[in-house]
């Protein structure tokens, strides 16, 4: 009998190691989407609470998405918008609600690629940091900058990119009207 070389053998593994993943990424894929979907959602509800359903606007710039705001009524309750900015560790997806005068009504941070220090930067995402920002008037700055968000304690980075993605989300949503 003919010993099959090493490479052989590591190749047929690897075919099939890729047709699993393949596979698999074809199963789940429109699960996963679905479920970004739904976390989207999620995060627009908790940033503008008086909203009944959201309609997507286009969005432009800076901005990843945009959403008007409608009370059960139908009226404008506010807007929304996705914005993402580089942290520390990578990119921070930051989620602002503006309601109808500009206010901002809060705001909600991570993303499928948050990757913030753990104990540090990733503080951003807990409602002692996002919970400074509701009923804020923009911009928004840190307070060693001037303003009235403190920062997450040993993540300046982390928080001035929060204060960044609010402002350009509600210098954006300020030209929708």
């Amino acid at each position: 009998m003919k010993k099959v070389p090493a490479w052989v053998i590591l190749c047929v593994i690897a075919l099939i190691a890729g047709a699993a993943l393949g596979a698999t990424n074809a199963l789940t894929q429109d699960r996963i989407a679905e479920q970004a979907a739904q976390a989207a959602e999620a995060a627009r509800a908790a940033v503008l609470p008086a909203a009944a359903s959201f309609e997507e606007l286009d969005a432009a710039g800076a901005v990843d998405s945009c959403y008007k705001a409608l009370d059960a009524s139908g009226n404008v309750a506010g807007y929304t918008a996705l914005v993402t900015v580089q942290g520390f560790g990578g990119p921070i997806e930051v989620t602002v609600g503006v309601d109808a005068s500009g206010a901002l009504t809060g705001i909600q941070c991570g993303g499928s690629a948050f990757s913030e220090t753990a104990g540090l930067g990733a503080k951003v995402k807990e409602a002692a940091f996002t919970d400074q920002f509701a009923g804020l008037a923009t911009p928004v700055a840190l307070t060693k900058n001037g303003g009235e968000v403190d920062s997450v304690t040993a993540a300046s980075i982390s928080s001035g990119a929060v204060c960044d993605a609010v402002n350009i989300a509600a210098e954006f949503i300020a030209t929708l009207g």
